[in-house]
């Protein structure tokens, strides 16, 4: 219950402070490209930790590598059941969205030590 708390308080303190942490940035960080980097691999990780239970049902097959490292992206769990051959059709799906969007992008994103 105490865990459970900690993320409904998180969440409420989220949605006020990191609207106002957001606008303030985009309007007086310098460096955007970079912000917006690291913004976008930690909602990546972020949603590697909440849907790790649909993603391992849904985009692997069984004995692939799984999801739900809290340092790890999406992305790099992708890449690495890529190239292990562990991804279910739903999986190859995704990844070939991502090649789409960026070539070789889940290959590139594996980490060796999350």
């Amino acid at each position: 219950m105490k865990n459970f708390l900690l993320i409904l308080l998180a969440v409420i303190l989220l949605i006020p402070f990191g609207t106002i942490g957001f606008i303030y940035s985009v309007i007086f960080t310098r460096d955007r490209s970079k912000y917006f980097r690291a913004m976008a691999e930690s909602l990546d990780q972020f949603g590697n930790v909440v849907c790790q239970d649909i993603f391992n049902l849904w985009l692997l097959k069984g004995g692939g590598y799984e999801f739900g490292n809290i340092d790890e992206t999406v992305s790099s769990v992708l890449g690495k059941n890529s190239m292990m051959g562990t991804l279910a059709p739903g999986g190859v799906w995704l990844d070939n969205l991502l090649d789409r969007l960026d070539a070789n992008h889940s290959v590139d994103a594996i980490e060796d030590k999350p």
